[in-house]
């Protein structure tokens, strides 16, 4: 087994101080599904004296949502994330991927078939889901049930134009290059539209690189090494030489990928050429909102909205990219902004973590809900497409659609006059 694991392992002392912050620990409330249980379980099967080799082993690695509240909270910096991923690893390497992941790859690997899969569902959204108009969020829910998709889930709708296939370069001398993200390149284009609008008015150039691939997130936390290693190969072969200073990356999930896994991952592979291009190419990336607060003179620009709006801290904005501070300055010169609770409790989403185990996810969502509610905000803002997903379906199941959700970049568009 890998020596970073045990490495990991042994920096963790069993103080328990991750059970007080891990969200999935909060609504079961069993050692095993949280940091120093899995820690043990791992210390047993690099021993030899423990395999995953039942569905319930595989449940206590799967059923974390890698959102690092427990490696913020530990004193001793144990990477427990870096410990839940390798041991997925061996699990894949072990039982292989469920059926629906091993789809998801292929699509993922292919941006053609992406593409084609995205406009077939499309053409086919008048058989296959309700229009819900009225919902915190414009979405859709299934008109029959579909496989791994339970048929009452709340579905963000399929954009007619992708954001690749809408938007081109403009302007001259660019400076930087835009990578929408899957969710937003598909069906939350509008969040990239308002980025687009952002930038037009403050007159600054962009790239948009359409042969770029997938950031590979779902494939890598997956325990899906060597599909993931492919995608991030692809990214990093064609944004390594541009000659920009920000790589923009609109989804804090696959800014976090590319900017602090795409560098693990290499490590893993002992791949000495791409370990030290991921590093330099984690140095152009950047969060849109921290690229605008920093270079460019938004703040001074903002209009109050007149809206009240509370904020959720996303956890790959907050904790892996430490951008806490600066949607929250700019919030503030564009509506009046109430603190929730716990705002940087996670939504429970987790990518396919909310496919897995939807009960536990919306349980740990509904957490989150009382703490909106609590703030009396009208509008719920965040940085992230899947959490817009996660807590407006969650607004919905709670009868509150009169929140509704935007992203810290739609509001800052409306702040303009968007």
């Amino acid at each position: 087994m890998d020596e970073r694991l045990k490495k990991e392992w042994e920096s963790c002392v069993k103080c328990g101080l991750c059970r007080s912050v891990c969200p999935v620990f909060k609504e079961l409330r069993q050692e095993p599904f949280v940091a120093r249980g899995h820690i043990s379980l791992l210390s047993e099967f690099i021993k030899g004296n423990f395999d995953f080799d039942s569905e319930k082993s595989k449940d206590y690695l799967y059923k974390c949502l890698l959102c690092t509240t427990c490696v913020e909270a530990c004193p001793n910096d144990s990477g427990t994330d870096t410990i839940v991923e390798i041991a997925r690893r061996r699990i894949v390497e072990l039982h292989g991927l469920p059926l629906y992941k091993k789809v998801m790859a292929k699509i993922l690997l292919n941006r053609n078939l992406m593409d084609l899969s995205a406009l077939s569902a499309n053409l086919l959204s008048v058989f296959l889901f309700n229009k819900n108009t009225n919902t915190s969020r414009q979405s859709n829910s299934l008109k029959i049930k579909l496989p791994f998709v339970d048929k009452d889930r709340l579905l963000p709708p399929l954009a007619p134009k992708t954001f690749y296939h809408k938007y081109e370069s403009y302007g001259k001398n660019a400076k930087i290059s835009i990578f929408p993200g899957c969710l937003i390149n598909y069906t939350y284009v509008k969040i990239g539209d308002a980025f687009i609008n952002i930038l037009h008015k403050l007159n600054i150039s962009y790239l948009i690189e359409k042969r770029a691939s997938c950031c590979g997130a779902p494939i890598y936390f997956s325990g899906n090494f060597d599909d993931a290693k492919i995608l991030a190969k692809r990214n990093i072969d064609l944004f390594y030489n541009q000659d920009i200073d920000y790589l923009v990356v609109l989804e804090p999930t696959c800014a976090s990928m590319m900017k602090f896994d795409y560098p693990k991952l290499f490590m893993y592979f002992d791949d000495e050429e791409y370990i030290k291009k991921a590093t330099e190419f984690a140095e152009k990336i950047i969060d849109p909102v921290k690229y605008l607060y920093y270079n460019t003179d938004i703040k001074d620009r903002l209009k109050d909205t007149g809206l009240t709006v509370t904020y959720h801290d996303p956890c790959h904005l907050k904790r892996t990219q430490k951008v806490k501070n600066e949607p929250r300055d700019l919030i503030k010169h564009a509506a009046k902004f109430k603190e929730m609770k716990e705002a940087d409790r996670c939504c429970g989403n987790g990518g396919t973590f909310s496919i897995d185990y939807r009960d536990l996810s919306l349980k740990i969502a509904s957490r989150k809900i009382d703490n909106i509610l609590d703030s009396k905000a009208q509008v719920l803002v965040t940085g992230c497409s899947a959490c817009i997903m996660q807590l407006s379906e969650a607004l919905h199941i709670a009868g509150h659609d009169e929140i509704k959700t935007l992203h810290t970049l739609e509001l800052i568009d409306k702040s303009l006059g968007g």
